[in-house]
């Protein structure tokens, strides 16, 4: 039975990684000395948690739910929380064979799924009215999932530093280098962790902030691969601190994408385009509407239908929301993105606010997801291509426990 750490890398799609693996020692390394998988497809949307979900579920969105980073409740478009994952996640299976489960700032997981739980440093972001009066079910969910738990004060034994991770919510005009920090910090944790007397088993962790350097600058810009080059060196420390504390031999890693990122330079502002009220949610180059009733779905699809947005299929959704719910893609290379007007524009139609963005079309291959296997366990291999839901399985065979999931694992 190996032990794994399992490390979501934000936004590095299959390309960007080959286009500069130069400037990445470490993951080149773990990829030419274990298993890298050179096509990991996306999700339906290709957006964060659906990618992250897709991670730790043998399932695809239909069956596990997060279909969207948004997802729609009956009433609303709202922010998915792990609490509407509709089936069991790694974590809840690795735990009940009896292996000591860490989550380390990894969304998408329910601190009840783990021995240890750190929240991701995002959580902030979700919260739609978490300051109300009375805050929305959902916000109350995500407040569970943004508390650490830690009953037996494994935290504490670290030090009272492992306690502090930098919120870069609270000082927005350094989100940037403060989630650069936060990233580390947690990556610390599990360094301490595993130099601890109860190593876990399953360490669950995210390197988040290179998404929001490449929403902001695009994906060939130097600051974009600088934090890029950043996670390179943190993942470098972790390894080199297992290997100091005698611990290198005894884990495995995961180590992969989300979602891929592409150049997205023109939007349709939605709320102009779409008829007065109609409830709506992007997912970047993918728009999810929930009319009230057929002649306002009509006038949807009417709508749309000038700008050559393609009305997509709903497969990918849970079947109880198929009838409920439209899913439109943009048309094909047409590098746009649905979004609400940005501010001075006026017209349908203008730039986008981000420099690059994710949830494209389906089929681009931009959206592909890097990933590979690495460590005492994994043989040295190339996957061509492979589908999302045989992650988990793979990181199942890993860690020698049984679970339901019918996907083949890829090792």
């Amino acid at each position: 039975m190996g032990k794994l750490i399992l490390i979501m890398v934000d936004g590095i799609s299959a390309d960007h990684f080959e286009r500069i693996r130069h400037q990445l020692p470490n993951l080149d390394r773990l990829a030419r000395e274990g298993t890298q998988v050179l096509e990991l497809t996306p999700e339906v949307c290709g957006t964060s948690l659906p990618g992250r979900t897709s991670m730790i579920v043998g399932e695809g969105p239909d069956q596990h739910g997060i279909y969207g980073n948004v997802i729609w409740d009956g009433e609303q478009f709202r922010y998915g929380n792990p609490y509407d994952v509709r089936v069991p996640t790694l974590a809840h299976y690795a735990r009940a064979a009896g292996r000591d489960v860490a989550a380390l700032g990894y969304g998408m997981v329910r601190p009840e799924e783990c021995d240890l739980y750190m929240p991701p440093w995002w959580v902030s972001e979700m919260l739609m009215r978490a300051r109300d009066e009375q805050p929305w079910p959902a916000d109350e969910q995500w407040l569970q999932a943004g508390r650490i738990h830690d009953c037996e004060g494994r935290l504490a034994a670290l030090g009272e530093q492992q306690l502090n991770i930098a919120d870069p919510n609270a000082e927005p005009e350094f989100k940037l280098q403060l989630g650069m920090l936060a990233d580390q910090q947690l990556l610390d944790v599990a360094a301490g962790l595993a130099a601890s007397d109860k190593a876990p088993d399953l360490m669950m962790l995210e390197i988040c902030i290179p998404d929001y350097f490449l929403h902001k600058y695009g994906a060939g810009h130097a600051l974009a691969e600088w934090s890029l080059r950043t996670a390179d060196a943190q993942i470098g420390t972790l390894i080199e601190r297992l290997r100091q504390a005698g611990q290198l031999a005894q884990y495995n890693f995961a180590i992969m994408s989300d979602h891929g990122h592409a150049a997205m330079p023109d939007a349709l502002y939605c709320d102009q385009i779409l008829p007065q009220g109609v409830k709506w949610s992007s997912e970047g180059g993918m728009l999810l509407v929930a009319p009230d009733h057929a002649q306002q779905a009509d006038q949807v699809r009417a709508a749309l239908s000038e700008y050559a947005v393609e009305l997509w299929n709903n497969s990918h959704l849970p079947p109880d929301q198929r009838d409920v719910l439209l899913t439109f893609a943009v048309a094909e290379n047409s590098g746009i993105s649905f979004e609400n007007t940005l501010a001075g524009q006026q017209g349908p139609t203008g730039p986008s606010k981000y420099k690059s963005n994710h949830g494209m079309r389906p089929g681009c291959r931009d959206d592909y997801r890097f990933c590979l296997f690495a460590g005492p366990d994994v043989p040295r291999s190339t996957v061509l291509f492979a589908q999302a839901n045989q992650v988990a399985p793979t990181m199942a065979r890993i860690l020698g426990i049984n679970t339901p999931w019918q996907a083949a694992p890829l090792l």
